[in-house]
């Protein structure tokens, strides 16, 4: 357990150093001032933060004032949420316990079992011994959850300290002694998505969830989105949120989705396994979004405001020689009819996930938005070639093939799952406002794909290449 000390006063910062010192398993890092102490939660996490509030800005500075230790318990508020932050202060003022828990008294389940402790919490100098247990009272909680093994399956994932307790400490809402964790292929952002099951002593599994695990801002936004759109879903289509864990992990939160049976797996692995069966999920990944398709809306917009949606200006202009010999802009002027409603905005292969009960379910849903119509089945469409873990592809396609995007005849010709591409190209046409907006959508999805490191770049320009034409009604350009 990591404690932050932060005190300008030598003499009482070496007291309660030894104090807490003295307790198995403490490491204790002082730090004299507001600099340092911002210094010090930038580099690296703590458990708790014990603050006096009279501090000075810098080390050595004589400007010690109240304010600047308010200064460093706001920043922890608004950066490391997670953190639990202790007043230790001598400054008579017997308001600002009250003001402390009016304000910002909260409480929660800092440890996952079952008790709700305050976050934020004050003690006085000349009742250290107060402060000094309930250090000892935290690290035997936190001794309790670090004791919980956990075991790696799959991929090598190195997680960091915060990443680890969170899982820990779901672990532990579930009396476990052992969890087994295995990297799933979400989303490419920060986040992580993993597989989380859970163990107790006798070796028994006692819950099998699927784990968000990321900034707390980030999880937040997941949260919010899940709330707010996905459960407007169809039944089955979504999994059940089992816990959301935002406390004891500083800059980090998580929240965890319960699945059935032993074991997941994506759609990538379905169009792998049984191709018939990928075939069939496009149409009913359509069906459960029957109530955002219902709410949509056509309107006039601009290929450049399509494009936008997915690559920014910025970024296009950075893209340099990747977009040599390719003009944008008679395409990007021209004005066509599409559909806007709710979609997830990231769905590809590996954000489409089955448990025992064999029925697709939509996970990660921080891009969820308003968007054309057609942005998921094109986004699930084409993840078979630029996901960094879509299967092997036998050579399909072709830069010729790729050309002829448009034509899905064309297309999927010698493709190892042609009726699986046939199906997220009928569900784009079908719910578009224009076929027009598809080929809007596919340059917009291809010229995005430019700005990974890890992405085919000649099949991303060839499909844009086709889509321009397609869109100004003229030949694709040879390749």
């Amino acid at each position: 357990m990591r404690v932050l000390l932060v005190e300008d006063k030598v003499d009482f910062a070496g007291a309660i150093e030894k104090a807490i010192g003295g307790i198995d398993g403490c490491e204790v890092i002082w730090k004299r001032s507001k600099a340092g102490a911002l210094s010090a939660l930038e580099e690296e996490p703590f458990d708790v933060v014990i603050l006096d509030r009279r501090i000075p800005t810098e080390d050595d500075f004589l400007d010690d004032h109240q304010d600047h230790g308010w200064a460093v318990f706001q920043s922890i508020a608004e950066h490391l949420p997670g953190t639990s932050v202790w007043f230790l202060t001598g400054t008579v003022d017997t308001d600002f316990p009250v003001e402390m828990l009016r304000d910002h008294g909260r409480r929660g389940d800092i440890h996952c079992c079952g008790r709700e402790d305050p976050v934020h919490q004050v003690f006085w100098k000349d009742k250290m011994t107060d402060c000094v247990a309930a250090v000892r009272a935290f690290r035997a909680d936190v001794q309790q959850t670090d004791q919980i093994h956990v075991d790696y399956v799959g991929t090598p994932i190195n997680l960091r300290a915060e990443e680890l307790r969170l899982l820990k400490l779901f672990g532990r809402t579930h009396n476990g002694a052992r969890i087994e964790v295995r990297p799933l292929a979400g989303g490419l952002s920060g986040a992580r998505v993993l597989r989380v099951t859970v163990y107790n002593a006798a070796g028994a599994p006692q819950i099998m969830s699927v784990a968000k695990v990321g900034a707390f801002g980030e999880i937040t936004v997941e949260r919010t989105k899940y709330h707010a759109e996905v459960v407007k879903l169809a039944p089955g289509s979504f999994p059940q949120v089992t816990a959301e864990i935002g406390l004891g992990a500083g800059r980090y939160a998580s929240i965890f989705y319960g699945v059935v049976g032993a074991d997941v797996k994506s759609l990538f692995d379905l169009l792998v396994d049984d191709p018939v069966a990928g075939a069939a999920v496009p149409a009913q990944l359509r069906a459960d979004q029957a109530t955002w398709h219902g709410a949509r809306q056509t309107e006039k917009l601009r290929v450049s405001t399509i494009r936008r949606s997915l690559i920014g200006d910025v970024v296009l202009q950075g893209l340099g020689d990747e977009l040599a010999g390719i003009d944008l802009g008679p395409v990007e002027a021209i004005e066509l009819d599409v559909a806007r409603c709710v979609q997830h905005g990231d769905l590809h292969c590996a954000n489409v996930l089955f448990d025992d009960v064999a029925r697709p379910m939509f996970i990660d849903y921080p891009e969820i938005g308003r968007a054309p119509a057609s942005l998921d089945p094109v986004a699930l469409e084409l993840s078979t070639i630029f996901h960094r873990d879509a299967p092997d592809r036998g050579g399909w396609p072709s830069e010729d093939r790729a050309a002829n995007w448009t034509d899905i005849d064309q297309f999927c010709a010698g493709s190892p799952y042609e009726d699986y591409l046939r199906a997220c190209r009928a569900w784009a046409l079908g719910i578009a406002g224009s076929e027009q907006e598809v080929w809007a959508v596919g340059y917009s999805y291809a010229l995005r794909q430019l700005k990974y490191v890890d992405t085919d770049k000649v099949l991303a320009r060839a499909i844009v290449r086709g889509c321009i034409a397609r869109l100004l009604g003229i030949a694709a350009d040879p390749v």
